[in-house]
């Protein structure tokens, strides 16, 4: 593999930086997938001890496969958002991702920046590691593992620098404000076999900002003189100006030497939309021509390779008065809720397991599912949106794959707090509730289309059988562990049961010629399905009520 120009660099000897040559990075780094090629030096000149007690040492490749756990960019740019949004606790009112152009070699850099409450001097250096997380303590934040900021900087570009300023603890005391460089390119260039993280920090006394030293005063010099040589920054006085954009709390990150596609273009697209960061995807301009004839559906179609459109739905719902600007204009928040027709709602409630994230007796989910407003015109489109603590998981899960056209323009929505996100939270992890969960929206889905597909002039179909109701399936965890804590609780009905009702959603009609006959079309038809779901035994409710039963599992 062709290599570049020789460079000049620093290695360390008994506490000392000296310039070494060596050759510079491999032109391969600059995609991310063929970015972990690093080896390191093995000459053993980073070999650190503590007390003679050695400390467990992670190697700078490993923050290229950590941050493999994110296959799909728009995802990375989704953990930066939750860390803003969370810090809506400490008053943050925007989160900002926008584009700029390096000082130094004038290509495009990824800003995010906020005005929560900053971090102190021992945040900002637990950000840097790996693992730390008090969110995880926290009931309604979404950060979980301490590994978010790590994993998605990286996943964006190879080098990542952050401007904090916080009051102090609990919004008092001194003023201080941090700068933290990770860079996989100083760590590569250098031969480094350890992670090292270049900080500085400054205190605030009268109206001065002073240098606050750790260990010595030379540490602190070499350490801005590094963060100065790798950084987009050429002196200290740049470095502080980007605090002029913080006022007296918040947090700036600055992602650059942003990673490129096989054809040497970066892998995120600026220019196509100069108020979006896109993804460069095969069918992208089709599907763009699609969402212009298919409105209702431009999320479906969009979501993956646009971060404006992902970014509207990513949450349930937003704090109020808490704004996501995108390039210089805000994000509209879109409930795919408002996409459908004909929606109903369901109330689902899984059987306590015990793999279950939340032990509440009382947990459930509300299902709603429609179809959405594009589905006379017989596109395929259709899936659930899965939330979890208000954060989008799994967009459009595509849980029934059917042979020809069943299943097509049905889409739902629902939040789900008792399964596990997986460590991306581009998904879930794979438990016994959530193999029950997919296997009901399944269920879910099948009888809606049965019932109801000929309001949108597919044939009708036959309902389901009563010996596919979910009273006669056998529990999955039952039948493979007898004895396991995830059988039905004693104490819950054996029977499953379901709270199904139309919502006021229905008033969205595909045709106004049709919206009298089409109501009720689909009153007789709901009430069919419904009754077909009770046993023999069940008493109905009041004239004109639909009986009420909930699905356990």
């Amino acid at each position: 593999m062709a290599v570049g120009p020789v460079k000049q660099e620093i290695s360390v000897e008994k506490g000392k930086e000296k310039p070494v040559t060596t050759l510079a990075l491999l032109q391969g780094c600059k995609q991310f997938w063929k970015a972990g090629d690093y080896e390191g030096s093995y000459n053993g000149a980073d070999q650190v001890s503590l007390a003679d007690m050695d400390h467990v040492r992670v190697h700078p490749r490993f923050l290229h496969s950590n941050a493999t756990s994110h296959k799909w960019a728009l995802g990375a740019f989704a953990e930066l958002l939750d860390n803003a949004l969370d810090e809506e606790l400490n008053g943050a009112t925007y989160v900002l991702v926008d584009v700029l152009k390096n000082m130094k070699n004038r290509n495009k850099m990824v800003l995010v920046q906020d005005d929560g409450g900053g971090m102190t001097p021992d945040k900002m250096r637990q950000c840097m590691s790996l693992g730390y997380s008090e969110k995880s303590k926290m009931a309604n934040t979404i950060g979980q593992y301490g590994n978010g900021f790590k994993t998605s900087t990286m996943r964006l570009g190879a080098d990542v620098i952050v401007f904090s300023r916080c009051k102090g603890k609990y919004g008092s005391g001194r003023l201080t404000q941090s700068i933290g460089l990770l860079s996989y390119t100083f760590l590569r260039s250098t031969g480094k076999e350890d992670i090292v993280v270049p900080m500085i920090d400054y205190d605030k006394i009268g109206e001065t900002w002073n240098m606050r030293v750790r260990s010595s005063s030379d540490c602190w010099q070499r350490n801005l003189e590094t963060i100065v040589q790798w950084s987009p920054f050429e002196t200290e006085e740049d470095l502080l100006g980007q605090f002029d954009f913080l006022s007296d709390q918040g947090t700036r990150i600055i992602i650059y030497n942003l990673w490129e596609d096989d054809e040497g273009l970066l892998e995120l697209d600026f220019e196509t939309d100069p108020h979006d960061i896109q993804i460069r995807s095969i069918n992208r301009d089709e599907k763009i021509e699609m969402a212009k004839t298919f409105p209702s559906s431009r999320h479906f179609l969009t979501y993956r390779h646009s971060l404006r459109s992902y970014t509207s739905i990513l949450y349930l719902r937003i704090p109020l008065g808490f704004r996501i600007i995108l390039r210089g204009k805000e994000v509209e928040h879109h409930n795919i809720v408002d996409d459908m027709m004909y929606a109903k709602e369901i109330v689902y409630k899984p059987t306590a397991c015990a793999d279950a994230v939340s032990k509440d007796p009382n947990m459930s989910a509300t299902v709603t599912l429609g179809f959405i407003k594009d589905a006379e015109s017989h596109i395929d489109v259709q899936g659930f949106n899965v939330y979890h603590k208000n954060r989008l998981i799994k967009p459009f899960w595509r849980v029934w794959n059917a042979a020809g056209s069943d299943g097509r323009g049905v889409i739902g929505v629902l939040q789900a707090n008792f399964v596990e996100p997986a460590h991306d939270k581009q998904g879930f992890e794979r438990t016994t509730l959530l193999s029950r969960l997919e296997a009901r929206l399944v269920y879910f889905q099948k009888q809606y289309w049965s019932s109801q597909c000929q309001l949108i002039g597919y044939a009708q179909r036959r309902n389901l059988k009563k010996s596919a109701s979910p009273e006669k399936e056998p529990t999955p965890c039952a039948k493979d562990k007898p004895n396991s804590k995830c059988d039905t609780n004693p104490n819950v009905p054996s029977n499953d049961a379901s709270t199904s009702k139309s919502t006021n959603r229905n008033e969205h009609r595909y045709s106004p010629a049709n919206e009298a006959a089409g109501r009720n079309l689909f009153e007789a038809t709901q009430a069919t399905v419904i009754n077909n779901l009770q046993p023999e035994s069940s008493s109905g409710g009041a004239a004109g009520n639909v009986p009420i039963k909930v699905f356990f599992f």
